[in-house]
């Protein structure tokens, strides 16, 4: 098992499930699917990636679900938080800033799959960014 896991939720384009997997690929990570599961031991890992897309301005129910369960088991960890958005300028911050301090997860970026930028495999560079962060 590795020390990092990457927990997700995601929606009908699947963009925040290859970001998931990418960054799990990237990183050595175990990676969760909360459509799949609702439970998850997450005491053998030190940093957890969270995952969601947004709809109408809000994350996916499924993981707003899964940290209100498991807020006292989150406790002592490295917590980050990646939104799949459509937004890539000021709205894009601002809706990271809104859906971050809602889910109570202060390290979060979020990556539109039109970023001027990509790397070679097609995602985002600032996911990249974001993975060196991980490790």
């Amino acid at each position: 098992m590795s020390n990092i896991a990457v927990i997700y939720a995601t929606g009908m384009t699947k963009n925040t499930k290859k970001l998931a997997e990418y960054i799990a690929k990237q990183t050595g990570a175990d990676i969760f699917n909360l459509k799949e599961l609702s439970t998850i031991d997450v005491s053998g890992f030190d940093t957890i990636v969270f995952g969601t897309g947004i709809h109408a301005g809000k994350p996916y129910a499924p993981l707003v679900d899964f940290l209100d369960k498991m807020k006292d088991e989150l406790n002592e960890k490295r917590l980050f938080l990646f939104i799949s958005c459509m937004y890539n300028d000021e709205k894009g911050d601002k809706q990271c800033a809104a859906v971050s301090q809602k889910l109570g997860l202060a390290d979060a970026v979020y990556f539109n799959k039109k970023a001027p930028e990509m790397n070679e495999a097609g995602f985002p560079k600032a996911v990249d960014d974001f993975i060196a962060r991980l490790k």
